[in-house]
């Protein structure tokens, strides 16, 4: 079966190449600047903001064809950091496209949502009933129609990166490869569902454990150094996380890509030593 085939390969690829952890552990750190920027002034964190902002719209296609290129060569051999700019440049004008086609479906779908849903507060404050339920039945239904829409085009940039696709074809590629093994995709994002609510939990007990906490005590104790070590905590957890999680999750969605392209297309993705 595909998605328990791509999950044995995970260990090995992890243990081969420590070096993926630590470069996508890097990432993480990129919200430090936003949390540290408010204990400087309040303009200041809203101009970082805004900086990273820029930074994520341009930066996540380079950073996704850099970890697919990693992730699919820590597959088969030990990866280096070489690998990961290579794919990065090589597909991030494709990847880019995608990302802002993608990024534009995911807006409108958002706007149909607000617009449904103010609809329906407004009827409702009007004495329309009927007016609420119908604004969020629709704030539903497109919230569906998102979901479906992130299930099919979930390895456009697989299909980008390992499959020299242009950026329509990847996402064209990427409907028909998981249309062609729905039944094997379901059961991948049960799985990739289930590792994130696991984590989610894992994180939640780790913040309540380790993070300095609010009460009457602990304020009293440090009132001014609280937020601050709360802050370079949630730094640190964040970022091991990032790091432990991004590096899984990438190995095991191009595991599952690879398996399920080469089942369907006969491809062989043995490497040639």
């Amino acid at each position: 079966m595909a998605v328990l085939n791509a999950l044995r390969k995970v260990p090995g690829a992890l243990a081969r190449s420590p070096i993926l952890v630590a470069v996508i552990g890097l990432f993480g750190l990129l919200q430090a600047p936003q949390l540290l920027a408010q204990y400087v002034s309040p303009i200041l964190s809203l101009v970082v903001s805004g900086l990273l902002f820029v930074v994520y719209v341009f930066g996540t296609p380079f950073v996704q064809g850099g970890m697919i290129g990693m992730a699919d060569e820590a597959l088969r051999t030990k990866t280096k950091l070489e690998t990961f700019v290579q794919a990065g440049k090589r597909n991030y004008v494709s990847l880019l496209a995608a990302y802002l086609l993608v990024t534009g479906v995911v807006l409108v779908l958002m706007f149909v949502v607000f617009a449904g849903v103010f609809a329906g507060v407004f009827s409702a404050a009007s004495g329309s009933q009927t007016g609420l339920f119908v604004g969020l039945g629709v704030g539903l239904l497109v919230g569906l129609v998102y979901l479906v829409f992130a299930f099919f085009i979930q390895f456009y940039s697989h299909e980008i990166v390992l499959n020299d696709a242009s950026a329509v074809s990847g996402l064209k590629g990427s409907v028909g490869l998981v249309r062609r093994n729905l039944l094997s995709t379901v059961g991948y994002f049960v799985v990739t569902m289930v590792g994130v609510f696991a984590v989610a939990g894992v994180i939640g007990v780790a913040q309540f454990l380790l993070l300095p906490q609010s009460g009457a005590g602990a304020a009293a104790a440090a009132p001014a150094q609280l937020p601050l070590t709360s802050a370079l905590a949630q730094i640190v957890l964040t970022t091991v996380v990032t790091a432990v999680v991004g590096s899984v999750g990438a190995l095991y969605s191009v595991a599952f890509y690879e398996e399920i392209r080469e089942r369907k297309t006969g491809v062989d993705s043995t490497p040639n030593l």
